[in-house]
């Protein structure tokens, strides 16, 4: 059982902690080369734009301290993806090399990792049926799309556009998954990012009709005219619907 632990700790951390005695010290290295490129390259394919907008030193340090620090929940390799999510979002700020990250680091890996999830969501089309009347039929957030607030650009993120400041206004986006199977985003503002929320909640008994939906809203609002706002609501649901991103579900 020492041996055991003194190879893990090796192998996550070979800079603090020995190497067992009784292993070979190439054997040694070869397992510590190989596991720590394995997380790199398969993290690097799921934040692509991350590791991009990173010199290589910088990712390997990132890469070296998830390791070599966070105690995963999960024991697949499989969903390190989103055990990096964790230790980027409550755990990186205690690294002294922290202060050298972007800011939008953990909006850019979160919005990275939920296209990951997007893409293979399981599709449960199988209990939907057709829209043909939007306004008079229940809807709710098909399980292929997400909607999403940050403080960053996210989608805009590139080697030629690193935003040092926080922008005025934060950035709405849905992520979903076509009938082409296909991941793509749509840029939203903060009215429809409501109008989503409120259609993720929109589901089981507690399901209203759309009509109803958007009187409630057009009543929050205190508008003068509400069908207005009816009419407005329903052209940007009319767009979500053929996206994909809103069904009618059998309960």
């Amino acid at each position: 059982m020492r041996t055991q632990h003194k190879f893990t700790q090796y192998i996550r951390n070979p800079q603090s902690a020995p190497a067992p005695d009784d292993i070979e010290e190439r054997r040694m290295n070869m397992y510590r080369d190989l596991l720590f490129a394995n997380l790199s390259n398969m993290l690097g394919d799921n934040f692509p734009v991350l590791k991009k907008i990173l010199c290589e030193e910088s990712w390997i340090e990132l890469i070296r301290d998830f390791f070599s620090r966070h105690h995963s929940n999960s024991p697949y390799f499989s969903e390190m993806s989103q055990e990096f999510i964790a230790f980027c979002q409550s755990e990186r700020c205690d690294s002294p090399e922290s202060k050298n990250d972007f800011p939008f680091l953990v909006e850019l890996a979160h919005y990275e990792w939920t296209e990951l999830v997007t893409a293979i969501a399981e599709d449960d089309d199988i209990s939907q049926v057709a829209i043909a009347d939007p306004l008079n039929q229940t809807l709710t957030l098909a399980s292929t799309a997400m909607p999403l607030g940050y403080t960053y650009p996210v989608h805009k993120i590139s080697p030629d556009f690193l935003p040092t400041e926080e922008p005025e206004q934060p950035t709405f986006l849905v992520v979903y998954r076509d009938t082409k199977d296909q991941v793509g985003f749509l840029e939203t503002n903060p009215t429809s990012h409501q109008l989503l929320l409120l259609f993720t909640e929109n589901t089981g008994n507690k399901a209203i009709k759309t009509i109803n939906l958007l009187k409630d809203i057009a009543k929050q609002m205190n508008h003068p005219n509400p069908d207005t706002v009816i009419q407005g609501g329903l052209e940007i649901i009319k767009d979500f619907i053929k996206r994909g991103i809103l069904v009618h579900r059998v309960n």
